[in-house]
């Protein structure tokens, strides 16, 4: 054989050879176009390179020189191939990378190590499986995407202008019960004429009760003008009833020590509560103070005790017209308390046990009012 051509063979045997150790690109065909494929790869992470917890397993390199290196990472190359009825051929080749540690010290440094198709494999089935349990839900439609983003944007848009509007009462209804908390006299004895003018002469609107409270509306010499049910006033000496604060604030505890009514006005009920929406209720602010704040269940043992106090002035009371009564209670986690007052008049008779009577209230949020002893339930009736 003549030099020229052995080279040639030569030359030959040694592609051939460098063709077959040469990197090899892992093949699999997927019955799903490119754009799926594609927004399943992002969805796991394969655009995005990252660090293996080793190399043994992964590259094709004597053992002996593994502990020489040291921060592998890997990344792929892909290829995404269209194929007929609507296939996608995915070709993948690791990319894996290491700091080699010269024990000579002479050649360190980052060095690019050939994959054993372990990467690529795992991959090729992470990827068969998710396209398995969520292929048919993949949106690839730019149309459809902006549709649903859009959708998702109004919605959290909405919530959060409901939450600055629930905010802004908050605030609205706490800065007007600081500012004006009202002035209020209570009834020290029953029998007390509450008159439709201030004279002697004026008819009698109604009689009170012992202790029932009053909101003064206007001064005009030794007579009070008080608010009365369905927005109605009436008026009364002075002289005849218990003034000042405090004792408004004393009558509303009933019994109960750490809380103040500060407001107490009949209106139509605003919410979705069957029993009551639509009708007129009196509501009743009340503001927790000292140990009442933390003490499990005394929210629920106030309410009841209103329901009782504030049935019992109705009741007595002929031009009543509320169906049902509201407390509000103003500190941090809140809480409304709500009952009709045909439920607290079968309550109140013995008629409606206390368990039923409750599973007839509105009380929101429920865990606001647990806790209440059956001791202090006990004492309420």
């Amino acid at each position: 054989m003549r030099p020229a051509t052995r080279i040639a063979v030569l030359l030959i045997l040694v592609s051939c050879a460098a063709a077959q150790d040469a990197p090899k690109t892992q093949e699999r065909d997927f019955s799903y176009p490119s754009a799926v494929i594609e927004t399943a790869l992002r969805q796991l992470g394969a655009y995005t390179g990252s660090r293996l917890p080793s190399l043994d397993g992964f590259i094709k390199t004597e053992r002996a020189q593994l502990p020489h290196y040291q921060r592998p990472y890997y990344e792929y190359k892909i290829e995404l191939a269209p194929a007929p009825s609507d296939h996608t051929l995915v070709k993948l080749k690791a990319n894996v990378s290491a700091w080699y540690e010269d024990p000579d010290g002479h050649q360190s440094g980052y060095q690019t190590l050939e994959s054993n198709g372990r990467l690529e494999n795992d991959l090729l089935d992470r990827l068969a499986d998710y396209l398995a349990n969520n292929g048919s839900k993949i949106i690839t439609d730019s149309q459809e995407l902006a549709r649903r983003l859009e959708g998702v944007r109004r919605q959290r848009a909405e919530g959060e202008r409901h939450v600055a509007e629930l905010e802004k009462q908050m605030q609205g209804l706490a800065a007007k019960t600081q500012s004006d908390p009202g002035e209020y006299v209570s009834a020290p004895k029953a029998s007390i004429a509450i008159l439709s003018g201030p004279q002697e002469r004026a008819s009698v609107l109604l009689r009170t009760q012992a202790e029932d409270e009053f909101e003064v509306l206007e001064h005009r010499g030794p007579w009070l003008r008080v608010r009365l049910q369905d927005s109605q006033s009436g008026w009364v000496k002075s002289a005849l009833m218990k003034s000042n604060r405090a004792a408004a604030q004393a009558s509303g505890s009933t019994n109960l020590r750490g809380f103040t009514i500060i407001r107490e006005v009949p209106s139509t009920f605003s919410g979705d509560w069957p029993r009551l929406k639509g009708k007129q209720a009196l509501y009743i602010w009340a503001r927790p103070e000292g140990s009442a704040l933390n003490t499990a269940g005394s929210k629920l043992r106030f309410a009841e005790s209103i329901f009782r106090e504030r049935y019992r002035e109705a009741s007595h009371n002929s031009q009543n017209s509320v169906a049902g009564i509201v407390v509000i209670f103003l500190d941090q986690r809140g809480g409304v308390a709500a009952a009709a007052l045909d439920d607290i008049a079968h309550w109140a008779d013995g008629s409606l046990a206390q368990a039923a009577f409750l599973k007839k209230c509105s009380l929101d949020p429920p865990g606001a009012f647990e806790g209440a002893s059956s001791k202090s339930q006990a004492v309420l009736r």
